[in-house]
């Protein structure tokens, strides 16, 4: 009301990119079928929550737990056994295992798991959540966004406003100062810092 806005991070994203899908999708609230790949981002997302949540016992158990757990999403999620939806199984093994790797070398404790989010800016609430928060060895924290999609370089990232949204709400509704803020691109098994600028509040502020 009152011109008054709730945006996330996926709606400016989204009104960046082009407006008028912002309004059909937002405004006009025109419903669009999930494409196999948004469909199998949500089953990794659903996956690596479940696994940091209840982490097995022992970690020689590590890998055949985030399996059985993709396994079992699979079948529940409604996937099926064409060619298109079969490479992605493939594709999603091998990163598990990749991801497994990485998890027993990483320093970062997760402490938050899909963390919703709502504070203002301006007028406005932006919501959300972010999909892990780690405690870094030296007190710090880790803002971790999964993606499954294609992977940005850091050059790529030379502007990013999610994750530097994201360190804002950090500060404003959790109550934490978050020195970095990467995205993890689980298919390929590589984490990449976004850089964190001075403007970066200013610039969220800017855009919302």
């Amino acid at each position: 009301g009152d011109g008054k806005l709730s945006l996330s991070a996926s709606d400016l994203s989204l009104y960046l990119t082009c407006p008028l899908k912002y309004k059909f999708a937002r405004v006009f609230g025109i419903p669009q079928e999930p494409t196999i790949n948004q469909r199998f981002g949500i089953l990794f997302h659903n996956v690596l929550e479940r696994f940091h949540k209840e982490p097995p016992e022992h970690e020689e158990d590590g890998l055949r737990t985030l399996n059985r757990l993709f396994e079992s999403g699979w079948r529940r999620t409604g996937f099926g056994s064409s060619d298109d939806e079969l490479q992605f199984r493939d594709r999603a093994r091998e990163a598990l295992r990749l991801y497994w790797e990485r998890e027993r070398e990483s320093e970062g404790e997760p402490v938050w798991l899909e963390r919703k989010f709502d504070f203002k800016v301006g007028d406005h609430h932006v919501r959300g959540r972010v999909d892990r928060v780690d405690r870094l060895p030296d007190g710090g924290y880790e803002l971790i966004d999964y993606k499954t999609g294609e992977r940005k370089s850091e050059e790529d990232l030379e502007n990013d406003l999610q994750l530097a949204l994201y360190r804002m709400a950090a500060r404003e509704a959790l109550g934490i100062e978050a020195s970095t803020g990467s995205y993890y691109y689980v298919l390929d098994g590589d984490k990449v810092a976004a850089p964190t600028k001075p403007d970066d509040a200013e610039r969220v502020e800017r855009t919302v």
